[in-house]
């Protein structure tokens, strides 16, 4: 029996996406920079691919901050410090909370039948912010981020300290619901929990399959919890 759920945040709960395009017309319109539709999608592209280092063991947050702006730049063929675009680009993502369709309605479910809590790899204090601004923060039971756990998705540590806070229920009792096959399914799968895919591009699934259920719409997590 099922008696508690971790769900993501970014791209599961609050649309990262959205969010980051404003947050970054906003950073390049404050240091005078040009933005375009190709500064949005170098930046999908780089930031993607450095938060699967991060969640191979490869790369650290820290690193990231570092040098995130640095690389993309770069790739733009645009001379600037990626520090100060960094620094921006957070403080301005810190008040952007782009609710996904159906996303207040499931944690308003998902919380009068079991235990929620969020699990995310992205700074402690933003992501309380956020999820308090969007409405989503009264639903939660406890947020768990890989700042304050000090331990990043999907490493078993992370996990351990997690369920350290679950008051006494198991993996095998658990689901965790997210967009990212290796942060969020393979880590719940590697760790003995249930696992349910919110595949909201429409991605064509892998042949192996590693998590128990997939739902492109959150509202259709009803049909299954």
């Amino acid at each position: 029996m099922i008696k508690a759920v971790l769900i993501d945040i970014d791209n599961t709960l609050l649309d990262f996406n959205k969010s980051s395009a404003l947050a970054i017309e906003k950073s390049f319109n404050e240091h005078g920079l040009t933005y375009s539709d190709t500064v949005y999608s170098t930046f999908l592209s780089i930031n993607a691919e450095l938060w699967r280092r991060i969640e191979r063991g490869e790369f650290t947050r820290a690193q990231l901050h570092a040098e995130r702006w640095n690389i993309i730049l770069n790739a733009l063929g645009v001379e600037f410090d990626g520090t100060l675009i960094e620094r921006s680009f957070l403080d301005n993502l810190y008040d952007c909370a782009i609710v996904i369709d159906g996303a207040l309605e499931i944690v308003k479910y998902l919380s009068k039948k079991y235990y929620l809590c969020s699990a995310s790899n992205a700074p402690h204090d933003q992501q309380l912010h956020r999820l308090e601004v969007s409405g989503i923060k009264p639903f939660i039971k406890c947020a768990f981020t890989s700042e304050s756990l000090k331990a990043d998705k999907p490493s078993k540590e992370f996990f351990d300290r997690c369920f350290e806070k679950l008051n006494g229920v198991t993996p095998q009792e658990t689901i965790i619901i997210g967009d990212s096959l290796t942060a969020d399914i393979n880590g719940g799968a590697n760790y003995g929990m249930k696992t349910l895919w919110y595949n909201h591009n429409k991605e064509v699934e892998p042949k192996e399959k590693t998590y128990d259920y997939v739902v492109n719409r959150l509202i259709d997590i009803k049909n299954i919890l």
